[in-house]
């Protein structure tokens, strides 16, 4: 059911929204790139009576109008959701939907959300998120139910997909992109270097594989991570080893943690093999070392593939790449880059139900989901659309082959979402600090995460209060 009582959205907003400002501002990177003339003043109900809803589309037999907001460009849901809107005429005749930009980053975007709810603004009626940000709004109850729109499809979606759905025993989200590990390797390269992937276990048989490839490539390597890398470089391996940076208490022990050493120990002999290259992703470098060849492989997530990520910046290379999933580093082969990206519909959505359906529709129907695939080369969330011949013939013609939705389906049975706490914002911009000084030797371990440890309790007090 929808939320519905006013005055206590009202005071969780408000609550929430200062709370995250006042320890909180900050935290997601990226220029602030978001339309001002997109905010208009509402009250923070949720949802709108008859009248209200009358008034808002102008009177009755208009279309209801529906806000979006997504981080880095909004090009790929404008697209998207005019598709959907072509291709169900029920849809097309209720909705119009229009997105705006909420800045560089999913940080961004969820840095607006609480701004908007202290203030008690209407900003959208969906955003976007990556499953990093749904505890600290779930908890705090400012985002609206979803259940009845996802139930007609519930048993078409995949279990991953189900997974984030829900918090705890509400269900609050629409899966839009299930982001399971995926290991891009130049398949060229290896054949010639006669290195078989299929050998590679492990952390120790990943060095010795790029290693091999060095005695004929020396200025080649098999991943790289910056010094300023990004947080989600380290969260891939702990979301599947069972990593935790607190107690059920919400008391920060992370210096105690057996997951995090784990990722730490094996990157850190990886950084000291000399397999991996210091430069970070997002940077001219990065995109320059997949595009000579000097990273002949690339240890990431399912979005990497899409067509304005690794097959622009290696244009040329059709065929000479293939995927596979990771090998065991960190003690694991599951996880995810969080979870994946959601959809909400925050407390102050003006048209809470119309954009339950819409979402529902666009991210979980069979033909969203091929919608999906054709404009974000997402792998489908609907089973059915996994299995349509169409997409399969569509795929087997593109950059990477079968072996992109071979990969990404057998990493569907290993993804795992990290414990992430209503605090994991805050939390991300501090791990990741200590956690690159100890790859690089620039603290031990142990002093690295003894430090990190005492800045999460003092920054932060309790994950979970």
């Amino acid at each position: 059911k929808l939320l519905k009582n006013k005055m206590t959205k009202k005071v969780l907003a408000l609550t929430l929204g200062l709370t995250m400002v006042l320890s909180m501002a900050g935290c997601g990177g990226g220029k602030d790139e978001s339309s001002a003339g997109n905010t208009v003043q509402t009250d923070n109900s949720g949802g709108m009576d008859d009248a209200e809803k009358k008034e808002e589309t102008g009177g009755s037999g208009e279309k209801t109008k529906l806000i979006g907001m997504c981080w880095g460009s909004t090009e790929t849901y404008t697209k998207l959701s005019n598709a959907i809107l072509e291709q169900n005429p029920e849809l097309g005749e209720k909705y119009e939907v229009e997105w705006v930009l909420g800045g560089e980053g999913d940080g961004d975007v969820a840095e607006k959300i609480r701004l908007a709810l202290s203030a008690n603004e209407y900003i959208a009626d969906i955003t976007v998120l990556n499953y990093t940000q749904v505890p600290e709004f779930a908890e705090a109850g400012v985002l609206n139910d979803v259940s009845f729109a996802i139930a007609p499809y519930e048993s078409q979606l995949t279990e991953a997909a189900l997974n984030l759905t829900k918090y705890k025993d509400s269900t609050i989200a629409v899966p839009f992109e299930v982001k399971s590990k995926v290991w891009y390797y130049r398949q060229d390269i290896f054949d010639e270097c006669e290195v078989d992937v299929s050998a590679i276990k492990n952390t120790d048989d990943f060095i010795a594989a790029g290693k091999k490839i060095q005695e004929k490539y020396p200025d080649s390597y098999m991943w790289n991570l910056g010094q300023t890398a990004a947080a989600y470089s380290y969260y891939m391996t702990i979301s599947g080893n069972g990593a935790s940076f607190c107690d059920g208490e919400g008391n920060y022990n992370i210096s105690q943690d057996a997951g995090v050493r784990a990722m730490l120990e094996d990157y850190k002999k990886m950084v000291d093999a000399g397999i991996i290259m210091d430069v970070s992703d997002w940077t001219t470098d990065w995109e320059s070392a997949l595009a000579d060849g000097s990273l002949v492989s690339q240890l990431g997530a399912g979005w990497l593939g899409q067509d304005s990520f690794l097959p622009t910046y290696a244009a040329g290379q059709e065929g000479k790449w293939s995927c596979t999933t990771w090998p065991e580093i960190g003690g694991t082969v599951a996880g995810s880059d969080a979870g994946g990206s959601v959809m909400v519909v925050p407390a102050f959505s003006k048209n809470p139900e119309a954009a339950a359906e819409f979402i529902s529709y666009m991210c979980l129907s069979e033909q969203g989901s091929i919608s999906c695939y054709d404009i974000t080369a997402c792998l489908p969330i609907n089973k059915a659309a996994q299995e349509n011949e169409l997409l399969k013939n569509k795929v087997e013609n593109g950059f990477f082959g079968m072996s992109i939705i071979e990969a990404q389906l057998k990493a569907l049975n290993d993804l795992k979402v990290f414990n992430y706490t209503p605090k994991a914002a805050a939390e991300q911009d501090i791990v990741t600090e200590y956690f690159t000084k100890a790859v690089y030797g620039q603290e031990t371990i142990d002093d690295a995460l003894k430090k990190c440890e005492n800045d999460l309790s003092t920054m932060l007090g309790n994950a979970y209060q």
